[in-house]
C-alpha cells in the first residue's frame, strides 16, 4: 500500500512538472513549424536554378567559341588593307563592303547572344546565392524544429505511452490535430508558391518597366537621328536598345520561374527588340534608312508597352491569388491552433485526472443519486421519518 502511494505521488509530481514543459515545447513548435515545409520547396527551387545554370554554362561555352571565331574572321577582313585595295582597284568595292558587313553582322549577332547568356548567368548566380542562404537558415530552423518535436513526443510517450484508451477524448483531440495539420500543410504550400510567384512577377514588372524606359529613350534618340542627330544620337539609341534586350532576357527568365510555381500565370508574347548593324548604317546612312529603323524602334516600344501591361495585369491577378491563399492559410492556421489548444486543454485535464490517481473527476451527486447508491441509508431515513410522524 505504501509502495502504491509512493508511485502515485511520484507520477503526480511528474505530470505537474510536465504541464509547463509541454506548454513551452508547444510554443516552440508553433514558432518553427514553417521551416520543414518551406525548406523542401526552397531546396527544389535551388535544384532547378542549378540545373538551369549548368545548361546555361554549356550554352555559354559554345557561344564564346562562336564569338571568338567570328571576331577573328571579322577583324582579319576589316584590317586587310591589301584585299580592300584589290577590290577597289578592280571596281568591286561594293562587294567587299557587303562581305565586310555580312561578317560584321555575324560577329555582332554572336556577341549579342553571348552577352544575353552572360546576363542570364549573372542573374542565376545571384538567385542561387540568395536561395542557398535562405535554405541554410531554414535548414537550421528545421533541425531545431525536429529537436523540439522529438522532445515533445518523448514527453508524451513518457506520460501516455501511445494510445490512451482510458482517455478516449484525448485520442479524439489528437486525431483532430493530425487532420488540421494536414490541411495547414497543403494551405501553407499553396500560399508559399503563390507568394513566391507574386514576388517574381513584381520583379518582372520592374524589369520590363526598365526595358520600356530604354525603348522610349531609344525612340527619342532615333527621332533625333533622322534629322541629323549625329553619332551621339545613334550611339544612345543603340545603347538603350541593347539594355532593353538585356532586360527582356532577364524578364523572360523570371516569368518562366513564376510559371513553374503557379501554372495559372498566363503565357506572354515575346517583344522583339529592333536591331541594326553599325557598318551598314554608316555606309548607307540617310534619312530613309534612319526613318525605316525609327519605325522598327517604334514597333519595339509598342510591343514592350504591351508586354508591360500584360505583366502588370497578371501581377494584379496573382496578387489576388496570393491574398486568397494567405487567407485560407490563416484559416487553416487558426483551425490548427484551435485543435492544438483543445488538445492541450484535454491533456491538462488528463494530467489532472492522472494526478488524482486515474479516477474520474469528482462530481457533486444529488441526494436522490446518493440514496439510490446507498439503499441501507435510504431505508434508515425512511424509518426515521415514519417514527417521527407517529410521534
Amino acid at each position: 500500500m505504501a509502495v502504491d502511494t509512493a508511485i502515485g505521488s511520484l507520477t503526480r509530481e511528474r505530470i505537474i512538472q510536465a504541464i509547463d514543459t509541454h506548454t513551452s515545447l508547444l510554443s516552440q513548435m508553433v514558432a518553427l513549424e514553417h521551416a520543414p515545409l518551406t525548406v523542401k520547396q526552397q531546396e527544389a527551387y535551388l535544384d532547378d536554378l542549378k540545373l538551369k545554370l549548368l545548361d546555361l554554362k554549356s550554352e555559354l561555352m559554345e557561344l564564346r567559341r562562336v564569338t571568338s571565331k567570328e571576331r577573328k574572321v571579322h577583324q582579319e577582313l576589316r584590317d586587310s588593307f591589301a584585299r580592300r585595295y584589290a577590290h577597289k582597284m578592280t571596281g568591286r568595292s561594293e562587294k567587299f563592303v557587303s562581305k565586310v558587313e555580312g561578317e560584321e553582322r555575324e560577329y555582332l549577332d554572336a556577341l549579342h547572344q553571348e552577352q544575353m547568356a552572360e546576363e542570364k548567368r549573372i542573374f542565376l548566380d545571384n538567385a542561387i546565392d540568395e536561395t542557398e542562404a535562405r535554405v541554410a537558415e531554414l535548414h537550421a530552423q528545421a533541425v531545431e524544429y525536429e529537436k523540439v518535436r522529438e522532445k515533445f513526443e518523448l514527453l508524451y510517450r513518457q506520460i501516455f505511452d501511445g494510445p490512451t484508451p482510458d482517455y478516449p477524448e484525448e485520442d479524439e483531440k489528437e486525431l483532430a490535430v493530425t487532420t488540421a495539420t494536414e490541411v495547414f500543410e497543403k494551405a501553407h504550400s499553396k500560399a508559399t508558391n503563390d507568394l513566391e510567384a507574386k514576388l517574381l512577377l513584381d520583379k518582372a514588372e520592374k524589369v520590363v518597366a526598365t526595358a520600356l524606359e530604354h525603348c522610349e529613350q531609344a525612340l527619342l534618340s532615333s527621332g533625333l537621328d533622322i534629322w541629323g542627330g549625329g553619332i551621339l544620337a545613334d550611339f544612345v539609341k543603340r545603347d538603350n536598345l541593347s539594355k532593353a534586350q538585356a532586360c527582356l532576357a532577364q524578364a523572360k527568365t523570371i516569368l518562366e520561374q513564376a510559371y513553374s510555381l503557379q501554372k495559372a500565370v498566363g503565357s506572354f508574347n515575346e517583344a522583339q527588340v529592333a536591331s541594326g548593324h553599325v557598318l551598314g548604317d554608316v555606309i548607307f546612312d540617310n534619312i530613309f534608312s534612319d526613318y525605316h529603323f525609327h519605325k522598327k524602334v517604334s514597333e519595339t516600344k509598342m510591343e514592350m508597352d504591351g508586354l508591360y501591361r500584360h505583366v502588370k495585369e497578371e501581377n494584379e491577378i496573382q496578387t489576388k491569388r496570393s491574398i486568397e491563399s494567405n487567407k485560407k492559410l490563416e484559416e487553416a492556421k487558426a483551425q490548427l491552433a484551435t485543435a492544438r489548444k483543445d488538445l492541450e486543454k484535454i491533456r491538462r485535464e488528463v494530467f489532472e485526472l492522472a494526478a488524482h490517481g486515474g479516477m474520474p473527476p469528482v462530481y457533486e451527486a444529488t441526494e436522490a443519486q446518493m440514496l439510490i447508491s446507498q439503499p441501507e441509508k435510504a431505508i434508515s431515513q425512511l424509518v426515521t421519518v415514519e417514527i417521527a410522524g407517529i410521534e
